[in-house]
């Protein structure tokens, strides 16, 4: 068949998804996807970047059979957790290095940007909250400007993520077990770390491993946020807390980029915004965030922001429309600043 093949590459702190869309001449569509544990998160070191990209592309090619495509080219946009202007060279020397490879030699060019960038970009929308493993949100002004809060890592910010709600969690339950407390949240991680309720050393022992500074640590520590989260919406009080507090502290920073970028009568007029993460996949967190930022952008009774809101599982729709960019005209995307801008690379 002819036609052009569109693949996007959606790799957060914890899994990568990958989303493949074959196009026809006459407009007509087949779909796939898998998903692999590999992740070009910020903790993956540079040197790495090569070894990882293999591995999340190695299912690509029987995919492509399956979907009997066949002399296609073939169009990939990579998010990429992991990718910043620090690593920018890294993975653009990676992907010359391993473009030709992927697909069969068939990749025509393959654009990368940070995921939470990517799913602004391809989403067409005034901004983005991310809350998974980590957190970050990004708005772009009425002049295309964009502009982040957080998404640096966890030392300053990840407000309100999951590996901060794992690890104040994690404190928690420790508090409770030297206080001799059987809490729910201690309980929860027990059983979400394999731990038996007799077995102190153990106990104490993964305490100690979770600190271990690797590039599992955060994902690790992040883990005991679902059963956090499932804990909070049985009603125990404590979790309840934890939720909550998060995902007031993403509001604060979200209400806080709206206001810098945006007048009030914008607001009022309307904004789009996407919501992405495993985070805000929970009612609880998702309504508490959502209840807080149109709390802190009220201006008076009568001036209520108008937010459209845009709940996504993963940036693989985003990153799908970006690689049709690619074949169109991605010259836009190449003059965003140098803290946004996407590294593309032709075949």
């Amino acid at each position: 068949m002819t036609g052009s093949v569109f693949v996007g590459v959606d790799s957060g702190g914890t899994r990568t998804n990958v989303e493949i869309v074959v196009e026809d001449q006459r407009g007509d569509k087949r779909s796939s996807s898998y998903e692999v544990s590999e992740s070009l998160s910020g903790a993956l070191a540079p040197s790495l970047v090569p070894q990882v990209l293999g591995r999340i592309f190695a299912p690509l090619q029987m995919r492509l059979e399956d979907l009997s495509v066949d002399s296609c080219p073939v169009y990939i946009w990579l998010s990429a957790a992991g990718f910043t202007p620090w690593t920018r060279d890294d993975f653009t020397v990676a992907l010359h290095d391993i473009g030709p490879t992927i697909a069969g030699g068939a990749v025509h060019s393959i654009g990368v940007a940070n995921d939470a960038v990517a799913l602004l970009l391809g989403s067409r929308a005034d901004g983005i909250i991310i809350a998974g493993t980590g957190s970050s949100v990004i708005v772009r002004s009425a002049d295309g400007t964009l502009h982040q809060a957080g998404g640096h890592e966890w030392v300053a910010c990840d407000y309100g993520s999951g590996f901060w709600i794992g690890l104040q969690a994690i404190r928690s339950a420790y508090r409770d077990y030297e206080a001799g407390d059987e809490s729910v949240l201690l309980q929860r991680l027990r059983q979400v770390y394999g731990i038996r309720p007799d077995d102190h050393r153990g106990l104490v022992a993964k305490l100690r491993d979770l600190a271990i500074a690797d590039p599992n640590m955060k994902k690790e520590i992040a883990r005991f946020t679902a059963s956090v989260c499932d804990a909070a919406e049985r009603g125990d009080h404590a979790a309840q807390n934890l939720v909550k507090e998060g995902a007031e502290d993403l509001a604060d920073v979200t209400a806080g980029a709206l206001r810098r970028q945006f007048t009030m009568e914008q607001l009022t007029t309307g904004l789009g915004l996407v919501e992405c993460g495993s985070l805000l996949s929970n009612q609880l967190y998702r309504l508490s965030f959502e209840s807080q930022i149109e709390l802190r952008l009220r201006s008076g009774v009568e001036q209520r922001v108008a937010i459209a809101w845009q709940r996504v599982t993963t940036g693989g729709a985003a990153c799908v429309r970006l690689a049709r960019d690619l074949k169109e005209d991605p010259t836009e995307l190449l003059r965003l600043d140098i803290a946004f801008r996407p590294s593309i690379v032709r075949l």
